[in-house]
């Protein structure tokens, strides 16, 4: 048996904006997709491991291998010689351009964010005032306009505790931690700030290879908040999803959440609880799987 964790967070709702450093001309753009018919915002799964990283350097500046932007960016072994002393290059893998051998599939799987709710186009127009930006030598005001959204975000995670390199259970805790406490991602400037801390999470522990929970959350036309389609995977008498695998934290009123708690999952009041369960689950898992490895020699 294999221990897996899965889990789809769920942002609080703000006004994101200019995630990215592209433009369309004068104007700063979010990202898009199309799902359902309808275009919605998305925040890509590399802003979501880059500021993964930011919260580990800040915890423990010698335990990752790459400095975020305000280090450096230096590599502290940038020929991943020991891939395992540094919980980025374990967690998150690594690509060595010259030396393919040398490649690590991260553990740790990201799906990109996509807002809950539609875009609907809004668009925000302002005007720069001469001299705020030296490098433009410009005597009247500049006008410029940005993409905002004002919704949340949903996205999944996968990892294997067991696949990690050095010390599963700490970096497992530290990786749902960090997941936990993230804050500087759909802003791409110091000027923009979206907390993408989650507001409400479903956590999976399961020896199921495969997630079946991926954006699960749903939200009407009014704002109502709705895990149906993940009630509706926990039905039945082989369900797709055993209800008391689920962890769901949330303070928010989620439609659905007390059908999921009488069917069997674990339900709390707020995201830290339901991760730090999570978290108690994985080393369960780990140690089982351990004794179980053990037990087949």
């Amino acid at each position: 048996m294999t221990t897996h964790l899965f889990a789809t967070l769920l942002t609080a709702r703000a006004v994101a904006a200019n995630n990215r450093a592209e433009n369309d001309g004068n104007a700063t753009t979010l990202q898009k997709v199309i799902r359902g018919g309808r275009i919605h915002s998305t925040v890509s799964s590399e802003a979501i491991r880059y500021a993964l990283r930011e919260v580990w350097h800040a915890e423990d500046a010698e335990s990752v291998n790459r400095r975020p932007a305000g280090a450096g960016f230096e590599f502290a072994d940038k020929e991943f010689k020991k891939p395992g002393e540094f919980i980025d290059t374990d967690v998150l893998g690594f690509m060595h351009a010259k030396k393919e051998t040398l490649n690590r599939r991260a553990p740790l799987e990201v799906c990109r964010a996509v807002s809950l709710a539609p875009w609907p186009g809004t668009i925000s127009h302002n005007f720069a005032s001469p001299g705020s930006n030296p490098a433009v030598k410009a005597k009247d005001p500049i006008p410029y306009a940005a993409e905002v959204h004002d919704t949340r975000y949903q996205y999944s995670v996968a990892l294997t505790p067991g696949s990690l390199l050095k010390d599963a259970a700490g970096r497992t805790e530290r990786t749902l931690r960090g997941l936990q406490n993230l804050r500087r991602v759909a802003g791409n400037h110091a000027r923009y700030l979206y907390d993408f801390s989650p507001e409400a999470v479903v956590l999976r522990v399961t020896p199921d290879p495969a997630p079946r929970m991926l954006l699960c959350f749903e939200e009407d036309e009014h704002g109502h908040l709705s895990l149906a389609p993940l009630l509706a995977r926990t039905a039945g008498e082989e369900p797709d999803v055993e209800p008391g695998e689920l962890i769901v934290g949330t303070a928010l009123p989620v439609a659905r959440l007390e059908d999921l708690e009488a069917a069997g999952a674990s339900v709390h009041s707020g995201v830290k609880a339901a991760f730090s369960e999570a978290i108690r689950r994985a080393a369960e898992g780990l140690e089982a799987d351990a004794t179980a490895t053990k037990g087949a020699k």
